[in-house]
């Protein structure tokens, strides 16, 4: 038996019988007919008021369908939309509300608590490569994506789009509505994603960068000039600072710009460039193993496999996108300011990459 209470436009400024006052809330994020479904765990006040209303204003059809707060991996309370999404999205979560509905809310909510866990030793394993604690999960599944962002040390909100054409709009909610939060609490922005500096990031031209470093291990035969060519033309100082193709079994190649004087600034004390590369590759592994369990995770919440995560830490990101034959591609950036632009060229270099071997590139990415 759950332990939620289930009160259709509680804490959302829907009016609501049990209090008086409530204010209403913006048109174009309300549907008067269908307010937002909010689930509260026994536990939660109204003191949450406020967030779950900030929730619910993030929420919309063309972008996060479903988010929820967790405190150390306890579930708090979620607000939805599902009832308002159309059958004939795609997602096959649409339609109006029922137990079939209710059971996918129930494991939305299950799903963040294993992410909780799950991503929790990530962030414990990422601390290898020194560039801060973990803030913010990106895992695109199928059409649609989960993602799992904290707001402060042990809380943190787990969202869901669903539909290929809204986790773009879907990610940036989550951002923002961190931000939101974090405002309420009188907390500094974390500036996840990348996205508040997006805009003002100068354009750069190449003039004078470095030759990237690359690495080549393993037998690649005929593909590995091309390959390499491209995870070459896909950094630079100013966006993806590192990236990588790896079939496990075979090999992996590599190219870099850590030896740019450009990003002498990371490496003023802690790891050296070497240091950097190794721990990168290790990572890669670990991932690559992550994935697989994850995939088994949210095969039963969201349709498809999961094909792109991006762990997006204090000082940077990272990006692993999944390619047939159990291959991968891995890049970093070492500059939060710079997450979102290294995500653009790291999409790009997927396309790139399925050129040269044949395979057919995601549209989804």
């Amino acid at each position: 038996m759950s332990d939620d209470r289930n009160v259709p436009g509680a804490g959302t400024g829907i009016p609501d019988p049990r209090r008086a006052g409530s204010a209403p809330a913006p048109p174009e994020r309300r549907a008067p007919d269908r307010p937002p479904e909010v689930r509260r765990a026994t536990h939660v006040t109204d003191d949450s008021d406020a967030f779950v209303d900030l929730c619910a204003n993030a929420l919309s059809e063309t972008g996060l369908h479903h988010v929820a707060q967790y405190r150390w991996g306890v579930f708090g309370y979620s607000v939805d939309i599902l009832d308002r999404l159309p059958e004939a999205q795609g997602s096959g979560f649409g339609g109006p509300g029922g137990k079939e509905q209710d059971a996918r809310r129930e494991r939305f909510v299950r799903l963040g608590r294993q992410l909780h866990y799950v991503l929790g030793r990530m962030d414990h394993v990422l601390r290898s490569v020194d560039s801060g604690k973990l803030i913010r999960s990106v895992l695109q599944v199928g059409d649609g994506a989960v993602f799992h962002y904290y707001f402060r040390a042990d809380d943190c909100l787990t969202g869901v789009s669903l539909g290929a054409d809204t986790v773009d709009a879907g990610d940036r909610a989550m951002a923002e509505l961190v931000g939101s939060f974090r405002r309420e609490i009188g907390l500094p922005p974390m500036n996840p994603g990348g996205f508040e500096s997006e805009s003002s990031l100068p354009v750069v031209e190449r003039t004078n960068w470095k030759e990237p470093h690359r690495v080549v291990e393993g037998y690649w035969g005929t593909t590995e000039p091309e390959l390499l060519e491209r995870c070459a033309e896909s950094v630079s100082p100013h966006g993806l600072h590192y990236a990588g193709y790896v079939a496990p079994g075979t090999g992996r190649l590599s190219a870099d710009v850590f030896n740019d004087p450009e990003l002498s600034r990371f490496f003023g004390g802690g790891l050296t460039r070497d240091e950097r590369r190794t721990r990168y590759t290790e990572l890669g592994e670990r991932l690559h193993y992550v994935v697989a369990r994850l995939n088994q995770s949210l095969r039963a919440v969201m349709p498809g496999r999961l094909s792109r995560v991006v762990l997006d830490v204090e000082e940077g990101a990272l990006f692993y996108v999944d390619r047939p034959e159990d291959h991968f591609l891995l890049g970093v950036t070492l500059d939060q300011s710079q997450v979102a632009r290294a995500d653009r060229r790291m999409n790009g270099l997927v396309h790139l990459v399925s050129d040269v071997i044949g395979q057919e590139p995601d549209d989804k990415l």
